[in-house]
């Protein structure tokens, strides 16, 4: 009879465009036994029993290109559980130093004005960025939108899951719609360009166009990004925008011509610069 260990190394061989195979066998085979991981792997030598059916759908699935976040329908992100699906993208681990940037920023403008601070996070998709913020200071005002309806669903569902009440959100293309001013605009727009989307479709990725394609360059929502954050903002308010660190340069350009100051450059976990923030005048 096969272990554990021999079922997960033949279910991971199939996973060819994994670069963490032997773990994304071990997440779907937990998920599917009702066991954590940590229990699975205490378990690799022991002789297997017949396995469920919905774990070979879920390697069938793993295969074919989807994400394991959308498999298992759940990610991890800034130590909190998100709900995702295929109307989102999946929370990447660098996007957490937009939520932490947003933070430290928080955390000046409060010292210098005490009082109840409004954050909005643009792009929102899942909610990821502004549960976040709003989970880690309670005493802010934080709303979110999106473009999606379809994502404004899963960002509602998120936000009641871990704040147990619902955010305001606005469907909204940019800040087009949004009303309202911020001390803080955070905002992860879709910035693959075209072609490269396109590539990416094409190999099987599961996750919204409308959430990856940021145009020939992958640029061509920010000008407009910025000009609408600068209005919203309150004198001496910031914006923080992702993008793919080869864009930092012009991200930088962009927030000086807006008229931005003590414009500042994060890194994410690999170094790579990828949160371009900017301060509006206090007058």
């Amino acid at each position: 009879m096969s272990t554990y260990r021999d079922i997960l190394s033949a279910v991971s061989a199939t996973f060819t465009d994994s670069e963490t195979p032997f773990l994304d066998a071990c997440l779907l085979l937990a998920h599917n036994l009702g066991l954590s991981r940590e229990s699975l792997l205490t378990r690799l030598s022991e002789s297997a029993p017949p396995l469920p059916a919905s774990f070979y759908e879920a390697v069938r699935r793993r295969s074919e290109g989807e994400s394991i976040a959308y498999i298992l329908g759940k990610k991890e992100f800034f130590g909190r559980e998100f709900i995702v699906d295929s109307r989102v993208l999946v929370p990447r681990p660098d996007t957490e130093i937009l939520v932490e940037s947003a933070l430290e920023c928080g955390d000046v403008i409060e010292q210098e004005h005490p009082g109840r601070l409004s954050v909005h996070d643009a792009c929102t998709g899942s909610g990821a960025v502004a549960v976040s913020i709003a989970s880690e200071r309670p005493g802010w005002t934080v709303s979110a939108s999106d473009i999606s309806e379809a994502a404004l669903e899963v960002a509602r569902a998120n936000a009641v899951k871990l704040l147990g009440k619902p955010l305001l959100l606005t469907v909204s293309n940019l800040l087009g719609a949004v009303r309202g001013t911020f001390g803080i605009i955070t905002a992860n727009p879709p910035y693959v360009p075209s072609c490269e989307t396109d590539a990416l479709l094409r190999q099987g990725w599961k996750e919204p166009r409308l959430a990856l394609d940021g145009g020939l360059d992958g640029l061509v929502l920010i000008p407009e990004l910025i000009s609408q954050a600068f209005r919203l903002l309150e004198p001496g308010g910031f914006l923080l925008v992702e993008t793919d660190s080869l864009q930092v340069p012009d991200v930088c350009a962009m927030f000086e011509k807006m008229g931005f100051v003590a414009i500042f450059v994060k890194r994410d976990l690999a170094g790579r610069d990828r949160v371009t923030g900017g301060r509006k005048p206090l007058a």
